[in-house]
C-alpha cells in the first residue's frame, strides 16, 4: 500500500481528561509509522503544548497546531502571525463583550490581567498546556501592539454561550481575522485564510503527497475543513453534530480508541483503499 499522511487533532480525539492517549492509539500509531505511514498532530494548541503532547504518543511526531498557523515539518518551524490591525480590532471586540482572550507566541501565553473567570481544566490545557509558568501577564493595548510580531493567534473561553456565538461573529468581520471554535464555549483566532484545511494542502504539497493517500480525525468545529480536505475525513464517535452531520467516515468515540480503530479498518487492510 502506497504511503498516507495522518493528521490528527488532540483534544477529543488523542486525549481525554487524563491527557494521556490509551496505549492502544499509542501502539497502533507505532504499527503503521513503521510501515511507512506518516503521522501529524493536527491542534488548535500552542507549539509548546502541542509539543509535549506529541512527545506523548511518538517520536518525532510531525506537528500543525494553533489551528494551522504553525508548523513542525522535520524539526523545521514555521508561523503566520495576527498584524497589528487584526490584535486592535480583536481587543475591541473583546472588551465590548468583556471576553478574556488569550494569545499565542511560539513560546508562551499573553494574558490580559486579571483573569477574571474560572476556566476549566480543560480549557487550561488548551491554553497553555501542563505549564503555568508559560503565562505572561498584559495590561494594556500597547503592550498588545508591541507584541504583533511574536503573536500568532488566540483563543477565547466563555460560559455564556450566546456572548460567544455574537462575539465570534463579530469577529469574523474584522480585517485579517478568521474565528471559528473547537467547542461551544470558545472562540479560535487565526490570521485570515489560516486553519487546519489551508496547513494540510500547503504542507501535502511541500512534501509531495497526494491528497488521494490523506486521512484526518476530529471532534470539533474548527476540525470540520480539514476533515472536508482530506480524502479519509473521519469524526470521532464524540464528535458534535456538525462533524457528524457533513463527514462520510465516523469511528468510536475517544474513551473507545476511535483512532486505533478507524487506522486498523483502513490502513490495516491489505487491499488498496
Amino acid at each position: 500500500m502506497s504511503p498516507y499522511t495522518v493528521f490528527m487533532d488532540i483534544d477529543g480525539t488523542l486525549v481525554g481528561h487524563s491527557q494521556y492517549p490509551s496505549k492502544r492509539v499509542v501502539d497502533t500509531i507505532a504499527k503503521y509509522r513503521a510501515e511507512g505511514h506518516r503521522f501529524f498532530i493536527a491542534s488548535g494548541r500552542p507549539l509548546f503544548s502541542a509539543e509535549f503532547m506529541a512527545d506523548r504518543i511518538g517520536p518525532n511526531l510531525d506537528i500543525i497546531c494553533s489551528n494551522g498557523t504553525v508548523s513542525r515539518i522535520d524539526g523545521k518551524v514555521e508561523a503566520k502571525h495576527l498584524s497589528t490591525n487584526a490584535l486592535e480590532g480583536i481587543w475591541r471586540v473583546a472588551n465590548k463583550y468583556q471576553l478574556t482572550v488569550h494569545f499565542f507566541t511560539l513560546d508562551n501565553v499573553l494574558n490580559f490581567t486579571p483573569v477574571v473567570k474560572e476556566i476549566s481544566e480543560d480549557g487550561k490545557h488548551r491554553i497553555a498546556g501542563e505549564d503555568p509558568n508559560k503565562r505572561v501577564a498584559i495590561k494594556t493595548l500597547e503592550q498588545l501592539r508591541s507584541q504583533s510580531g511574536r503573536i500568532i493567534n488566540a483563543i477565547a473561553i466563555e460560559s455564556d454561550l450566546e456572548k460567544v456565538s455574537r462575539a465570534r461573529t463579530e469577529m469574523n468581520t474584522l480585517t485579517g481575522v478568521h474565528a471559528s471554535s473547537s467547542n461551544v464555549d470558545n472562540i479560535e483566532i487565526t490570521a485570515h485564510g489560516v486553519n487546519k484545511a489551508a496547513a494540510i494542502l500547503r504542507v501535502c504539497k511541500e512534501m509531495n503527497q497526494p491528497m488521494s493517500r490523506t486521512m484526518a480525525f476530529g471532534d470539533g468545529s474548527n476540525d470540520l475543513e480539514m476533515l472536508k480536505t482530506v480524502h479519509y475525513g473521519i469524526a470521532m464517535g464524540n464528535a458534535n453534530d456538525e462533524v457528524k452531520a457533513a463527514t462520510k467516515f465516523h469511528t468510536t468515540d475517544l474513551e473507545h480508541d476511535g483512532v486505533a480503530v478507524a487506522l486498523d479498518k483502513y490502513l490495516g487492510r491489505r487491499d488498496e483503499i
